[in-house]
């Protein structure tokens, strides 16, 4: 019996498939977790690999998809050339909760959503950037190095981990000043772009310009921080936010033409500067931008409105 033909389906955070160890106590029938997971990636929420284990990223696309099929907006899928377009239903189907709990009515709507072939609605990629590059205090000691366009291969997410009344002045002021990167300072700020909590986008630099903000790889990489304070904080960054980033990441992605699976990271996924491997095993010299913020799911969500 498929999951959505299960009129007594509950699952939530630690339920698993049968055939998930250990064996002793699985509280999922035959391969519930893992078609759930299946069926909320198709339809671009990031349920994470699809190992029938109902785990926080589960619960948090389930989460997503209840939230979304409350409201009226769809979007179908995109293929074999044809973009994906926005549309809207006169009322929502879905009635149920926002609890990450996969019951009945929220099987029953899952279906409708992959019969009808819709996918995640996200906002279009058009989107004001604040530019205040001319504007931004630089270290008049030192002077960047520029490169071409073309050099660049990774996009890098990272967070300020400063206090919440640090704004992008505050954060340029402290890195073109004796800083945790250099005694002389750095010659500009070291990001690109700054995305601020309520999403509002800021660019800081021009493209061309070498930023001091991830080691050995600055030279081919564009930094964008998330104006949020990983340390001691239990929670992600606010929604706004990470859909401005997203968005952000996806008009770099179509306009450098990268892709978000092969060319988006966070700092903490650069060797070296991120992290290093020790006996074989990679350790962590950075959280940035924060252990909360699923990466896996950011890409996701990326390539999500790339699609469109």
């Amino acid at each position: 019996m498929p999951y959505f033909d299960d009129p007594t389906v509950r699952l939530a955070n630690g339920s698993k498939d049968q055939n998930v160890a250990p064996r002793q106590t699985p509280n999922a029938p035959d391969s519930y977790v893992r078609d759930l997971q299946n069926d909320l990636n198709t339809l671009g929420y990031a349920a994470g690999k699809a190992d029938g284990w109902f785990g926080d990223r589960t619960e948090g696309a389930v989460r997503a998809f209840q939230s979304d099929a409350l409201g009226t907006a769809r979007q179908t899928q995109g293929g074999l050339g044809q973009p994906s377009t926005r549309l809207n239903e006169s009322s929502a189907a879905y009635t149920g909760a926002v609890n990450g709990i996969l019951d009945a009515a929220t099987a029953r709507e899952i279906q409708r959503w992959l019969q009808q072939r819709w996918q995640k609605p996200v906002a279009p990629l058009d989107f004001s950037i604040e530019d205040i590059s001319k504007i931004l205090p630089v270290n008049p000691a030192l002077r960047p190095k520029l490169r071409q366009v073309n050099e660049i291969d990774r996009l890098v997410l990272h967070c300020t981990d400063a206090p919440p009344t640090w704004d992008v002045f505050a954060c340029a002021r402290y890195d073109i000043g004796p800083n945790h990167i250099s005694a002389q300072g750095c010659p500009t700020i070291t990001y690109a772009y700054f995305v601020n909590a309520d999403g509002s986008v800021q660019k800081c630099l021009s493209s061309e310009i070498v930023s001091w903000h991830v080691g050995n790889w600055n030279r081919r990489s564009l930094g964008v921080v998330l104006a949020y304070r990983a340390t001691g904080n239990s929670s992600p960054p606010p929604t706004p936010q990470l859909e401005a980033a997203s968005r952000l990441f996806a008009m770099l992605c179509k306009d450098l033409r990268l892709t978000p699976e092969a060319n988006a990271v966070g700092h903490r996924e650069l060797l070296g500067t991120g992290y290093n491997v020790v006996n074989g095993k990679p350790v962590l010299r950075k959280q940035c931008p924060g252990l909360k913020v699923d990466l896996d799911a950011f890409r996701q969500d990326v390539a999500q409105r790339l699609k469109g």
